[in-house]
């Protein structure tokens, strides 16, 4: 096997496998897009080296050692699906779930932070500035996600979740 090859692949795979981890646990927004941007780049390098008769073998030992670093988190589904396939993976629709799934876990989290609080002006301004979260969330998913299959169902989502917000303010 092309040392340089297999070094230029692994280096991109195990950055992608850890990328697409953060993106798809993240609940913070801002994380979520520096990382998609990172992810994007690393994807295209993928789908140059996917060409390669080695990159089989290389995805084989790129998955050992994810493996052997992240002992405690295993390798899940969307990981083994862009490592395998970049060509064939669906990365708006992998965006768009991850996007309503941290709005998802940011809300929970929110909501019982707000619900301890003892000052109505305090949960005023913090159910304020979940909405700006959303807000910068569904902003996000409208200029990154419009073609994707889920774009709707997380929109309508996100929506329902910015509506039992605005109920606090």
């Amino acid at each position: 096997m092309d040392n340089l090859f297999a070094m230029e692949t692994e280096s991109a795979g195990m950055q992608v496998l850890e990328s697409s981890f953060i993106i798809a646990t993240s609940k913070n927004i801002e994380t979520i897009k520096s990382r998609q941007e990172f992810l994007l780049q690393r994807i295209e390098d993928l789908k140059e080296k996917q060409r390669n008769s080695q990159y089989s073998a290389c995805v084989q030992l790129i998955t050992e050692n994810y493996k052997a670093m992240y002992s405690n988190r295993p390798l899940q589904d969307y990981q083994l699906s862009i490592l395998s396939n970049p060509n064939g993976f669906d990365i708006s629709k992998f965006y768009s779930d991850s996007l309503l799934n941290a709005m998802k876990r940011y809300c929970t989290e929110q909501t019982e932070e707000i619900s301890a609080m003892k000052k109505e002006t305090a949960k005023l301004k913090r159910s304020a500035k979940v909405l700006e979260v959303i807000g910068v969330a569904k902003n996000e998913l409208k200029s990154k996600c419009s073609t994707a299959s889920a774009y709707s169902t997380s929109l309508a989502e996100m929506i329902n979740l910015e509506s039992g917000f605005n109920k606090v303010t």
